[in-house]
C-alpha cells in the first residue's frame, strides 16, 4: 500500500519537521519513505508544504501529483492544496485556523492543534498535536514509533511534546457535513 501524503501550511508551523517525523516513523516500521520539503522564499509566515510518500514497497516515484491525504495546518493551506486531494481522499485540519471546508466532499477530521498547543504554553508544538491526531485519524504509522521518533528529534522537550502528541490524539474528531 502506498499512502501519499500532504502537509500544508506556513513557515514557522513546524510543517517540514512533521513531514520528516512522520518519515522517519515509518521506515521504523519497517516501510520505504521519501519526503519533498517546498516553502515560498519568507523564513516565518510564508507558504510551507511538506510532501511525503510511505508505502511497503520501494518507491520508484517519490512525487505526489494528487494526495491521499492533506494535513492543512492554515486556511492558505487548504485553499492551496486542497483541490489536489485525490476525489475519495482524506482531510485533517487545525480547526482553530481552517474554517473553510464546505467545498471539500472528503472524509475530514479536525483538531484545534493551535489552541492546544497555546493551552500548553508553546504555539511550536501544533505541529505535534497534529501528528497526534494524524495516528489517531490514519494509522498508517503505529503511535509508539511516531512518539518515540518525536522524543528523538526533541530530546530536550520530551514531556511537552509527549502531552501535545496525547492531546492531539484525544482531541481529533471526525467533521459532520
Amino acid at each position: 500500500m502506498r499512502w501519499d501524503i500532504r502537509w500544508a501550511g506556513f513557515g514557522g508551523q513546524g510543517v517540514i519537521r512533521a513531514g520528516e517525523i512522520l518519515g522517519r516513523a515509518a521506515v521504523k516500521q519497517g516501510l520505504d519513505s521519501a519526503m519533498r520539503p517546498m516553502y515560498g522564499p519568507e523564513k516565518t509566515g510564508g507558504w510551507s508544504r511538506a510532501d511525503v510518500v510511505i508505502s511497503d514497497q520501494p518507491i520508484v516515484f517519490p512525487l505526489i501529483v494528487r494526495p491521499d491525504i492533506l494535513v492543512a495546518m492554515s486556511q492558505d493551506g487548504m485553499n492551496r492544496d486542497g483541490s489536489s486531494l485525490k476525489k475519495d481522499g482524506l482531510i485533517l485540519i487545525d480547526g482553530e485556523l481552517v474554517k473553510d471546508i464546505k467545498c471539500y466532499p472528503s472524509k475530514i477530521y479536525s483538531v484545534n492543534a493551535t489552541g492546544i498547543a497555546d493551552n500548553l504554553g508553546r504555539r511550536i508544538v501544533a505541529n505535534i498535536v497534529m501528528l497526534g491526531a494524524f495516528v489517531k485519524a490514519f494509522g498508517i504509522v503505529k503511535e509508539d514509533i511516531l512518539l518515540q521518533t518525536i522524543i528523538e528529534a526533541f530530546p530536550k522537550a520530551v514531556e511537552l511534546n509527549k502531552t501535545a502528541f496525547k492531546l492531539g490524539m484525544e482531541n481529533v474528531r471526525e467533521v459532520k457535513m
